[in-house]
């Protein structure tokens, strides 16, 4: 029984936000993402296939207007990202002071930093931000908490579960959420866990998917892999190297399989990080069998300079790579390094589980002989280039798919996607 006052206030919030919600929302909308009956990928309500293209905007609650965080979603949207990842209370605010970034009209999430306490006036313009997402065709990623709230004393076991409650609740019929956790990955980690988690069912009793986002890397929510209530893994990579694509494929090949998101690797910029190392982080993940969310270094150094960076060249080579897999069938992907014959440390390949195609990442211009008889719906493939950085297509040929064959890819390209499928 909860005694406290703050607890009582926190009731007393709540009691209020039920009967606002029952008024004001309605359930469903394109963003309302649900896993495929195999476990692999993601489909919307009607069951299509949806292609998570991730991006990362953590205080896109704690830093704008309404008004500007709906038209920096418009801009990604655009760009062809359809999932965000932001902090319900923005980011901790030992950062934030170091930084010097005040919150929005001095508005916090939690008065006085205490998670029974929310600011109401905050969540109402939180509100119009998730539900103008919805619109745009957003799935939001919510943070509930971070592990750094835990190590400074903000969350704790007692209080994580009714603040877990009453976000959820107050978002229970918005269909576009997925809410996350951000612990560290370790045992001592389980007991905070395990309270959010029962306090977000006894909110919404399983309507929205829930993922956990440890913190720091390089890790992966499938510490807890067999939990029921982990919908997908996410992991933190932190790096611009091939982790990407083998900390994705160690958590595609558990059991029961569960869909894959590369939900941090290095930024765009961070740390001299180039728009090369960010997409290629981006089809490392995508070929290992899991999906991938880009971030740049000012999502959360200068957030709010967003119009200076939110046409990077990265996060354009992202639109570009969504674009290459949304134009095949690629929830039938299946990652196979066996399609190479002799492969090179960094490239990647995956095919159609129907032998439609095959997909082959190379991140630099030597050459690799590829196994054809991969492609297994008919006796002939077409082959082309397709350049990472502007998406044009180079016819090579057309070949036999009983053998092997070599690839170069063009002279001077960064890196290459190569491109084969059955001819019709």
């Amino acid at each position: 029984m909860m005694k406290d006052k703050s607890a009582l206030l926190y009731l007393s919030v709540l009691s209020t936000v039920i009967v606002l919600i029952s008024c004001s929302q309605k359930p469903g909308g394109s963003a309302e993402l649900r896993i495929s009956a195999n476990g692999r990928y993601f489909t919307d309500a009607s069951g299509t296939p949806v292609f998570w293209q991730g991006d990362t905007q953590w205080e896109l609650f704690h830093l704008f207007s309404a008004d500007e965080a709906i038209r920096l979603l418009r801009e990604r949207r655009k760009q062809g990202f359809n999932a965000v990842q932001v902090m319900a209370a923005g980011v901790f605010p030992e950062w934030r002071k170091m930084k010097g970034m005040e919150p929005w009209q001095d508005l916090e999430a939690w008065l006085e930093h205490d998670p029974l306490k929310p600011n109401e006036t905050y969540f109402r313009r939180a509100d119009s931000i998730v539900s103008a997402a919805e619109k745009i065709g957003i799935t939001l990623v919510i943070g509930v908490y971070h592990a750094m709230d835990v190590d400074n004393g903000r969350v704790n076991e007692r209080n994580v579960g009714p603040w877990a409650e009453w976000l959820e609740l107050r978002y229970r019929n918005a269909g576009n959420v997925i809410w996350s956790l951000y612990p560290h990955a370790n045992s001592g980690s389980v007991p905070v866990i395990r309270a959010a988690i029962r306090g977000i069912r006894e909110g919404d009793e399983g309507k929205h998917l829930i993922t956990l986002h440890p913190d720091p890397s390089p890790k992966s929510s499938s510490f807890l892999h067999a939990e029921p209530w982990l919908s997908f893994n996410t992991l933190q990579t932190w790096s611009t190297g091939f982790s990407n694509h083998d900390m994705v494929r160690a958590d595609y090949i558990r059991t029961p399989a569960k869909p894959v998101v590369n939900g941090e690797a290095r930024y765009e910029e961070e740390d001299g990080t180039t728009p090369l190392e960010t997409r290629r982080a981006g089809y490392w993940a995508c070929l290992a069998g899991g999906f991938y969310s880009y971030g740049h270094r000012d999502n959360w150094m200068s957030p709010r300079t967003w119009r200076e960076w939110i046409g990077s060249p990265g996060s354009g080579q992202i639109r570009i790579m969504g674009d290459i897999f949304r134009s095949l069938t690629w929830w039938k992907l299946v990652p196979d390094p066996s399609v190479f014959e002799a492969p090179v440390m960094g490239n990647a390949a995956a095919v159609s589980a129907d032998g439609d195609w095959i997909v082959v990442y190379l991140t630099g211009g030597a050459s690799e002989s590829i196994r054809l008889d991969r492609i297994t719906a008919s006796g002939r493939a077409k082959a082309c280039w397709i350049d990472p950085l502007t998406g044009a297509r180079r016819k090579i040929g057309t070949f036999g798919t009983s053998g092997t064959e070599s690839f170069a890819p063009p002279e001077g390209w960064e890196d290459a996607v190569l491109l084969i499928e059955k001819e019709i």
